[in-house]
């Protein structure tokens, strides 16, 4: 006979986001089609989850309203700029800015072996360049809709920059002394973000950018900012 016990008398569930649970964190999600200016030149274009958003090839499907609803985009040369709300409560200071995004480089339909410098800006100032090895397909992304081609752009790699009062780093790698003092986060209402290829680039292979529908990685462009009141 099989005797059993209740080992508890509630079950709570906690449906709290980590920004509520942790006042000093601000966490925000960006959609990728949400940018606020960009400057792309061919190869280009967009897709939402269903299907291509505008024409391939065209810098000008980069301005159509439904830029929005992108889950991929891409660019051989340029740029991208988001710019992110400032939440953090007046009186308060920043300490650390953390970014994190799926990305890669951009070659036609796609090439493991296609290097691309990628730099990001805070408020306009570079706090550093990761060198994409290459443009990732032959192999469906987890999060890659069936009826994108597996010869297409597939994945990227999960890359994450931190500003900190001790200097700017790529995946924990020191970039520079640039600090976080310096990106002067609460000069303006937002925070400005631009992913891009500098025009002295030694390499300049594009970039692909993931957002929640493509890719390895359930995300957008992930922002968190720490602060002390």
């Amino acid at each position: 006979q099989k005797v059993s016990t209740k080992a508890f008398d509630r079950i709570v569930i906690n449906l709290r986001n980590e920004e509520e649970q942790n006042e000093n964190l601000v966490i925000i999600d960006m959609p990728i089609g949400e940018y606020a200016d960009c400057e792309v030149e061919p190869t280009c274009g967009l897709v939402s989850k269903t299907g291509f958003l505008g024409m391939q090839d065209e810098p000008r499907a980069f301005y159509e309203p439904h830029r929005k609803d992108a889950e991929l985009l891409w660019f051989s040369n340029g740029f991208v700029e988001y710019r992110f709300p400032n939440r953090i409560p007046y009186g308060s200071t920043e300490h650390q800015i953390d970014l994190s995004a799926e990305i890669c480089s951009e070659a036609p339909y796609h090439k493991l072996d296609w290097p691309s410098d990628i730099t990001v800006w805070i408020n306009g100032v570079e706090i550093g360049t990761w060198t994409s090895p290459g443009d990732f397909g032959g192999k469906r992304g987890f999060l890659t809709p069936e009826w994108w081609l597996t010869g297409n752009t597939q994945y990227g790699l999960l890359k994450n920059w931190t500003v900190n009062q001790e200097g700017s780093f790529i995946d924990g790698v020191k970039q520079s002394d640039v600090t976080i003092k310096d990106l002067n986060i609460q000069s303006k209402p937002f925070i400005s973000i631009k992913f891009g290829i500098k025009k002295d680039a030694d390499n300049i292979g594009g970039m692909n950018l993931f957002g929640h529908r493509f890719g390895n990685y359930d995300q957008g462009i992930l922002m968190k900012l720490h602060y002390n009141k």
